[in-house]
């Protein structure tokens, strides 16, 4: 395990408060206090020395860096103070949130406290777990150097970071550029826009790693020997860019029966000493990881967009959240996500028509009807799916917002002056506002690249986005509070982190026409299909069982969105089928803090497996699509089994295509008891704290049956618009209500003057009120900007009709 240390060296010490107040020597009375950051010789009295003590871990001795002054405290008022004589060792123990507790040897009850309203004094008190006046924070003085290194992509167009970042207050704080943060700033970019800088939110994005990608993978340049194969590749840079998770292996029992050797070597021996539970063989072990990059994981995701099915939405999602999603947000996903389909020849047409023929006939009970797989991606018309130009990743936009734009005379300007975006900035925990109840975060502790800790606060009434992905953002919500506060999560059904399982099978096959290969090309096709043997039994009527729901993809000479694997010959097609099963959250499965490194330990099992039946299911549906696939393109499959029951199905290992989910979840409408840890605008509910929201794979109250990407940026869309309100004007019965989204000032009028004045000039993101008659449409003249005119707006208004009652929104919504 490593011990955080403070090394040797100059540091400034400061209480954690919004205030940014700095340890400093009044020279005159040798107390201490804590004042602003000072200049001259007042800031070198905010200078300190610390010297580790040897062989007393986290023992410290503190002298001012200038004076021959030792740190120390009296007894007579309880306040500590500057002594010119003797030598006091302190002891600065760390924190879960990344600061540090402050006290001296002698009295390791007490902890070196801040009181806010007398600043000329420093006190000793009880030591208290959540009191945030008891931390401190020690940031190492840093010399000016003279020396200069060249200007890199990254320090040229994201030179923000942590400690410049603190300096201001924001609105909204985003931890994590993946999917659901990625999304989300990209959304409120987009509305700050359309509301114009009068109203728009400044927020800040924070992203622990750095510039790794510049756009999805399969957009940059790819290995010599797959550029030309089939495959997508995105699991090529996965695999090698992916960081660990502290993985528990074997419960107690097992580790003790296995001797301590390494994980897999006895569940691999003929006699496995393991419970089922931890005997987790290669194939169904943790293969997986967080990227810490900008973009996150969606620098190299596998690009399937399905959506939910309609009845996992209705069942185990809360109504308000799968009615939003089906009537607005995954249209909204779908087309910032570039949702493409191939283009389909004759060809194509008969094979998917003869899969839906004999599909449902091989399984009556199935539904199954494929049709093109959903991809985030644009494809070459020539070759369907063979090499994918503009793969979506939130990083692109993020980029955009960087690079800014170039204005004539003005030179290089910030796209959004209210979008900050630093990187290398890792959030360990929340700061929060223990006094009130329920507690209230109000800023964020961020890790540097230099192991210092930096506070960063929002302004009143702000907000924080958890998006760090499912095992680090509940690890920054543990790491923020003590046993109860986690007692508080788990009581919400929080941290059990959960992976659905994937059943695959692959094969060989040969065009008995070789040309035909270059006919079909490559096919992806994709269909939900019903888990349902046929024996469910509905004696309760009133409470039916829902039938289990499933989604299959098939990949015909084309590439799965599983690894690649290590022996695979682009130049023989292969098919592949996978089936994906739904799965409840798993209630064994949880994240704890390791009480000396304070990184998460995950502990992940597989929930229920599929039953035979089930199983047979999958078997079946494989078999049937087999023998369509030789009938409908001429093709002879390399080692074919003689019937279904032959099929072996693989289970992928979990986390290999980084699923895992349901932390923090929202409310599944089907559990008796409804406890979740966020409402249904993914806010963390009161009872636990006020001010976080969380916006990532955490927040699923259900493992699905599909590739999650999808629904999370619909939701990451829908809680932009809840955060920052585009429209911001009620409809009253009787007004006709009009604001301005088009970005830029506008000259309006209504076609019925009613006595009133003429054109109006509304700025960005303005709103616009007439008293009008209910029922009855007027014509909105709209008049955009022209710098060539006089009037500096166009003469041909653009018409548009305006209803009172409602609201008329210029410019794209």
């Amino acid at each position: 395990m490593v011990e955080v240390k403070l090394p040797y060296g100059v540091y400034r010490i400061r209480p954690l408060s919004k205030e940014r107040l700095y340890l400093h020597l009044n020279r005159t009375s040798s107390h201490v206090s804590v004042r602003p950051l000072g200049q001259g010789s007042d800031e070198v009295d905010q200078r300190w020395d610390l010297a580790p003590v040897e062989n007393k871990p986290n023992t410290y001795t503190i002298r001012h860096f200038h004076l021959k002054f030792n740190l120390s405290y009296t007894d007579v008022e309880q306040s500590s103070y500057l002594s010119k004589v003797g030598s006091i060792e302190w002891i600065i123990k760390p924190s879960s949130s990344g600061h540090f507790s402050f006290t001296t040897g002698e009295k390791e009850k007490l902890a070196v406290e801040l009181d806010i309203n007398n600043k000329d004094k420093i006190l000793l008190n009880t030591i208290q777990p959540n009191n945030a006046n008891q931390l401190w924070l020690f940031e190492k003085f840093e010399y000016a150097s003279s020396s200069s290194r060249g200007q890199t992509f990254t320090t040229a167009f994201f030179p923000l970071t942590a400690r410049e970042a603190a300096n201001q207050d924001y609105d909204i704080i985003v931890v994590g550029s993946g999917v659901g943060g990625g999304v989300l700033i990209h959304d409120i970019y987009d509305t700050n826009f359309k509301i114009g800088p009068n109203n728009a939110k400044k927020v800040l994005l924070l992203e622990r790693g750095g510039l790794t990608f510049h756009s999805h993978c399969l957009n940059t340049a790819r290995p010599v020997d797959l550029v030309k194969d089939r495959s997508q590749q995105n699991d090529f840079f996965f695999r090698r860019f992916w960081g660990k998770f502290d993985i528990v292996k074997c419960c107690d029992r097992c580790t003790d029966m296995c001797g301590g050797k390494p994980f897999d070597s006895c569940c691999n021996d003929s006699n496995p000493n393991c419970c089922d539970e931890c005997c987790n063989k290669p194939s169904t072990g943790w293969y997986g990881g967080p990227m810490y990059n900008l973009g996150g994981r969606s620098a190299a995701w596998g690009l399937f967009i399905p959506r939910i099915h309609d009845r996992t939405l209705q069942v185990h999602f809360p109504k308000a959240i799968g009615d939003d999603l089906l009537t607005t947000y995954y249209r909204k996903a779908e087309y910032l996500m570039n949702l493409s389909l191939p283009r389909s020849e004759q060809a194509h047409r008969h094979v998917v028509d003869r899969l839906n023929a004999e599909g449902p006939a091989a399984v009556p009970n199935s539904q199954i009807q494929w049709s093109w797989a959903r991809i985030a991606s644009e494809f070459q018309r020539e070759d369907n799916y063979s090499f994918a130009r503009g793969a979506y990743s939130s990083i692109d936009k993020i980029l955009e917002m960087a690079l800014g734009r170039e204005n004539d005379g003005e030179g290089p300007v910030k796209a959004d002056p209210n979008v900050h975006v630093a990187l290398n900035a890792e959030v360990r925990s929340l700061i929060m506002d223990w006094s009130q109840n329920p507690p209230v975060a109000i800023g964020v502790n961020v890790r540097t690249p230099e192991g210092d800790c930096v506070p960063i606060f929002l302004k009143d009434e702000g907000s924080v986005v958890l998006s760090a992905g499912s095992v680090n953002s509940a690890a920054i919500l543990l790491r923020t509070g003590g046993d109860e506060w986690r007692q508080k999560i788990e009581a919400h059904r929080g941290l059990h982190v959960t992976d659905h399982d994937i059943y695959t099978y692959s094969s060989r096959f040969r065009y008995k026409r070789p040309t035909d290969r270059v006919a079909y090309g490559a096919m992806k096709l994709q269909a939900h299909f019903d888990m349902d043997p046929g024996t469910s039994s509905s004696e309760d009527q009133q409470n039916p069982i829902p039938i289990p729901v499933g989604l299959a993809n098939m990949s015909i000479d084309s590439s799965s969105f599983l690894s690649r694997g290590v022996a695979e010959d682009s130049q023989i097609p292969n098919f592949i089928i996978t089936f994906i099963r739904e799965c409840r959250l798993h209630d064994d499965n949880s994240i704890q803090i390791d009480p000396i490194t304070y990184e998460p330990r995950v502990t992940i099992r597989r929930g229920d497996r599929a039953t035979g039946d089930q199983v047979k299911i999958m078997q079946r549906l494989t078999w049937s699509t087999m023998k369509t696939i030789e009938t409908a393109i001429g093709a002879t499959f390399i080692n074919k089994p003689t019937n279904s029951d032959q099929l072996n199905l693989s289970l992928a290992a979990l986390g290999v295509v980084a699923h895992e989910l349901g932390t923090l979840p929202m409310r599944d409408p089907s559990l008796k008891d409804r406890k979740a840890c966020l409402d249904d605008q993914l806010k963390v509910v009161n009872d636990i704290c006020n001010g976080v929201y969380v916006c990532d794979l955490a927040c699923f109250p259900f493992s699905p049956e599909v590739n999650p990407t999808l629904t999370l940026a619909a939701l990451a869309i829908r809680l932009s618009r809840h955060l920052v309100d585009r429209t911001r004007v009620p409809s009253k019965p009787n007004w006709v209500s009009v604001v301005n989204h088009s970005g830029a000032a506008v000259r309006i009028r209504l076609s019925n003057l009613a006595g009133e004045p003429g054109w109006i000039d509304l700025a960005a993101g303005d709103i616009c009120q007439w008293e009008r008659k209910d029922g009855i449409t007027e014509a909105l003249f709209v008049r955009g900007q022209d710098a060539n005119s006089d009037s500096g707006f166009l003469s041909d208004p653009v018409v548009i009709p305006a209803h009172p009652g409602g609201i008329t929104v210029i410019g794209v919504d």
